[in-house]
């Protein structure tokens, strides 16, 4: 191919080549969009509330049956309050020298 074919062929392919995209959007464009935003906001907060009590209500339902289930490991703690524990408790810290 010669030179005036190369050019040739390059125009008819600069032709051919999609215009390009505006660098700017469209005027009032911006302002539908932040209209539709602001009115479609206020909707979306009200519709996540009742979904928001939903949840919180079965994290507490969760919570009082993981309380009723670890019952047993609490009542280890009690005991430490009566006074025979407490008698067998300073007997182990006396003898490891805990204090």
């Amino acid at each position: 191919m010669n030179r005036d074919q190369l050019l040739t062929r390059m125009y008819e392919l600069a032709r051919r080549a999609p215009a390009p995209l505006a660098a700017e959007i469209p005027l009032g464009l911006e302002t539908a969009v932040l209209a539709h935003w602001r009115a479609g906001g206020e909707r979306s907060t009200v519709a996540l509330l009742p979904g928001l009590r939903w949840a919180a209500l079965a994290a507490c339902a969760i919570a009082l049956l993981v309380g009723a289930v670890q019952n047993d490991e609490l009542s280890a703690f009690r005991s430490s309050f009566d006074p025979t524990a407490r008698v067998a408790d300073s007997a182990l810290a006396s003898g490891f020298d805990y204090e």
